[in-house]
């Protein structure tokens, strides 16, 4: 009995020495800024190609180029891509998409980025386009229509690749819209792929999976583990009470966000979700997906937590930024722990914690290019963080 203890005490104690060394398992580093000296949010970003390590691509998303929103500044999506050919290289200017398009699903698969989904302001589409590598040519393709449609038109949803299926899960159908989708899709890209090269192949179509048992939201993150979606938090839409609208908004409903503190697993096998450990604060918008830190255990990167969610126009350029805290998920024990910091700089150099931007990775590293650090700010700063032990 009592070697029974001190094994059972010396493996709890290696998890909690493990939790507690995760945050220092990361080195940071900084690639070329992007060319945009604003930056953007909502970008598309995977990996293009693949036999010499393939080419990170970043392509349209949103800014204030004139002036930040709490000056009446207008939001501008973008079509323009950019690419890097090597770490330590410059950004080239790449195929544009065929419209200004941001805030859809990311996903790197087959040598292609598939970018689902996603809006331009005026409205949300159901739509794919494939970004590709043409070796002979040197530039990157566009595929539009990549995919067949989704169910519905959604942005600001999340999504992972499990196996060779990619997996969507929430978002908003329209800009309008006074509730989230509380969906799950997927869709086999190695079918996508298969059938690009010989048109004889049966087309892979969308299939609709057990909705999340949570609220509908938009903006969480996925992660995935043993053939499991894991998701976690994000933001449910709710409408205002109509004596918080002002006067002049008479009969126009506005909406705000609620922000959630739960996670799931889904299982393709049984088609099940399970009710896993909520996070210690709520994880919306973190750069996506969560990454595999070996031990069965996902990182979280920083992400909005909601507290200063009500006053972020209001505090405007007094606005502090968002959270530097990364959060640990054990997936063995079903437990949270503190994950480290996006440090307060990279190289000397300053940073801040983006969100609403993917997770790539290329060449051994996380890559988080760009993205928003206040609200309604961008930078053009792309880090990187690498597993160092």
């Amino acid at each position: 009995m009592t070697l029974r203890i001190v094994i059972v005490a010396v493996a709890a104690l290696a998890r909690i020495a493990g939790q507690a060394c995760a945050g220092d398992a990361f080195a940071w580093e900084r690639l070329a800024d992007l060319p945009d000296a604003r930056g953007v949010a909502g970008a598309f970003a995977g990996v293009c190609g693949g036999e010499d390590g393939g080419r990170l691509v970043v392509a349209g998303g949103a800014n204030f180029p004139d002036r930040p929103p709490w000056d009446g500044g207008a939001k501008v999506w973008h079509a323009t891509a950019w690419m890097l050919a090597e770490p330590g290289g410059r950004w080239e200017v790449a195929t544009p998409l065929p419209a200004p398009l941001g805030y859809g699903v990311s996903a790197t698969f087959g040598g292609r980025i598939w970018c689902v989904g996603g809006c331009d302001g005026t409205r949300h589409i159901a739509s794919t386009v494939a970004l590709g590598w043409d070796a002979a040519a040197r530039r990157i393709t566009v595929e539009p229509d990549a995919l067949p449609p989704l169910p519905k038109p959604v942005a600001y949803a999340a999504g992972v690749v499990v196996g060779s299926r990619l997996y969507v899960a929430g978002g908003l159908e329209m800009p309008d819209a006074t509730v989230a989708l509380g969906t799950l899709w997927s869709i086999d890209l190695a079918l996508a792929v298969a059938q690009r090269g010989d048109r004889a192949t049966a087309q892979p179509q969308w299939q609709q999976h057990p909705p999340c048992p949570g609220r509908p939201r938009i903006l969480p993150v996925l992660g995935t583990h043993a053939g499991r979606v894991i998701l976690v938090s994000g933001a449910e839409i709710v409408p205002t009470a109509p004596e918080a609208r002002p006067a002049t908004m008479a009969g126009v409903t506005r909406v705000t966000r609620r922000f959630l503190r739960d996670a799931y697993a889904f299982d393709p096998e049984t088609q099940i979700w399970t009710v896993l450990a909520s996070p210690p604060v709520p994880l919306v918008a973190a750069a996506g997906p969560a990454i595999p830190v070996g031990g069965g255990r996902l990182a979280f990167l920083p992400s909005d937590d909601g507290v200063l969610f009500q006053r972020g126009t209001e505090l405007a350029d007094r606005h502090p930024g968002f959270p530097r805290a990364m959060h640990l998920y054990d997936t063995s024990a079903d437990t949270w722990a503190a994950g480290g910091e996006i440090p307060a700089a990279v190289a000397g150099t300053p940073v801040a914690t983006p969100v609403t931007t993917p997770a790539v990775s290329w060449r051994g590293r996380t890559v988080i290019p760009s993205g928003e650090t206040k609200p309604g700010v961008r930078t053009p700063t792309v880090l990187t963080a690498t597993l160092s032990r």
